[in-house]
């Protein structure tokens, strides 16, 4: 099969090149061309230098293709609107519209469990359940919207909320948390040490092209959560990640009832003042370590026939050895 995999420099696009290149024709997007070719040059895959809000060179792209994996997105708690919004909403609408133009049958779309995220504790999410009453931040409402574009068209859209994926490349979950930590401690906004479910990427890019090959059978907006079944305390998570980075560092807690309101002020203000960097902590980060998120991934289970292929402590491994070789 010939898939356009989006975002191929990224975490889980750079995975599904590295797993399916041998059994597929990949062509993919990126915008560096440095990392392109070395990709390129690395799983004999085919890059393509595009800027997926030009609409004219996307329609250019897809043609030819018989499947599009669409990884690439803004993904990040701080940002601004426009930029999100061009990024996740106008890209997908882009990709749906050449999908429609070339009449490719298949557009894997990945987006997020971020739309259900509302600032309060839920309990094995099912993809039928109510999606977030007020968003957490401008991803997830982009994010959201990018799923209404991705259904308009007439190719077969599926779609695929992952939870909290990391991995090798992680540009987001985990730098973040070891930016956090000063003077080998790491304060968490909570002391509830909520259960979460994360997912290891190469999963990710498993169920990604379970869901490609399988399109034929499943149903135009099909949607489908994709964890790796292991819900666990956050500070369980945390603990085997410092150990697998040979990182000594004490876990102590703040009270989130005063953190909260706090990091709230300081976003207003920020946002108020021009080129402010992100914060280290966000508010919606903070609601992360404090709040119950676990998924019910049976619909993938039963449809895709989903099994995660690596477990939490695997994929903290691999990216430690990951790391560690990066570094050398």
């Amino acid at each position: 099969m010939k898939i356009l995999v989006t975002g191929g420099s990224g975490m889980l696009g750079s995975a599904i090149l590295r797993m399916f290149h041998q059994q597929h024709e990949l062509h993919f997007t990126a915008r560096n061309t440095v990392i392109a070719k070395q990709l390129a040059e690395q799983f004999d895959v085919i890059p393509h230098i595009v800027d997926l809000r030009d609409h004219s060179a996307v329609h250019a792209v897809c043609q030819g293709m018989d499947a599009i994996i669409h990884c690439a997105a803004l993904s990040s708690p701080w940002g601004k609107w426009e930029a999100f919004y061009q990024a996740n909403v106008d890209a997908t609408k882009n990709l749906a519209s050449a999908a429609n133009s070339h009449q490719i049958s298949r557009f894997i779309h990945i987006s997020s469990t971020s739309v259900y995220f509302d600032h309060q504790d839920r309990w094995n999410i099912r993809e039928t359940d109510a999606i977030a009453s007020h968003w957490c931040n401008d991803y997830a409402h982009t994010k959201y919207l990018s799923e209404l574009e991705a259904v308009k068209g007439q190719s077969k859209a599926i779609i695929l909320r992952p939870r909290g994926i990391f991995g090798p490349n992680d540009r987001a979950i985990i730098p973040r948390v070891l930016k956090a930590i000063k003077n080998n401690t790491l304060l968490l906004p909570s002391g509830r040490n909520p259960v979460v479910d994360l997912t290891y990427v190469d999963n990710v890019a498993h169920a990604a092209m379970l869901a490609c090959t399988q399109a034929d059978r499943l149903q135009h907006g099909d949607v489908f959560n994709i964890s790796n079944n292991e819900p666990m305390p956050i500070e369980t998570v945390l603990q085997a990640l410092c150990v697998g980075l040979n990182l000594k560092v004490t876990l102590q807690s703040l009270p989130y009832g005063v953190v909260s309101p706090l990091l709230k002020l300081s976003e207003q203000i920020r946002r108020r003042l021009p080129h402010q960097p992100e914060p280290r902590l966000t508010s919606y980060s903070a609601g992360l370590f404090n709040y119950h998120q676990t998924l019910d991934i049976s619909k993938a289970k039963q449809t895709l026939n989903y099994q995660p292929l690596f477990s939490i402590q695997e994929g903290i491994q691999q990216y430690a050895n990951w790391s560690k070789n990066k570094n050398l």
